[in-house]
């Protein structure tokens, strides 16, 4: 996993959210008693804990929970670069929701400071005027 990657996550998840989805996402699925093997290498946490983590990340829809015999595995809804797209995507929405044209005022502000940033937005902005931007309805 990129470090920027790790930066962007421990923002999104608290730091045993953040070790456990580490371990399924290189795992690409774990039951908790493997998730908490795995965690017992370096600290000793209790299965309940971990079970317990693990239902809040699938209750938060970014865990999937599967029945295998007498018990569950669990399966990321998705990958670290789609998660943190759509964790983004979900905060963009909420500050226009909220604040509107402000939002956007200060989006363009904090950008146009950022050479490298304001041609990306450029860019955007010209894909989304030429029709590229937009999703098909098909």
């Amino acid at each position: 996993m990129q470090k920027n990657h790790l930066s962007i996550l421990s923002k999104l998840l608290g730091p045993l959210e953040l070790q456990i989805m580490k371990i399924i996402w290189e795992r690409g699925e774990a039951s908790v008693q493997e998730v908490l093997n795995d965690l017992n290498k370096e600290n000793d946490y209790a299965y309940t804990t971990i079970m317990t983590i693990m239902s809040r990340l699938v209750d938060k829809e970014i865990l999937h929970r599967i029945k295998s015999g007498r018990f569950y595995v669990y399966k990321p809804a998705y990958g670290p670069e789609e998660f943190i797209e759509r964790m983004s995507s979900q905060a963009v929405i909420e500050l226009l929701d909220d604040y509107g044209d402000a939002a956007i005022a200060q989006f363009v502000g904090n950008v146009s400071t950022n050479r490298e940033q304001l041609v990306k937005l450029k860019h955007f902005i010209e894909k989304l005027d030429q029709g590229e931007g937009e999703k098909d309805e098909t």
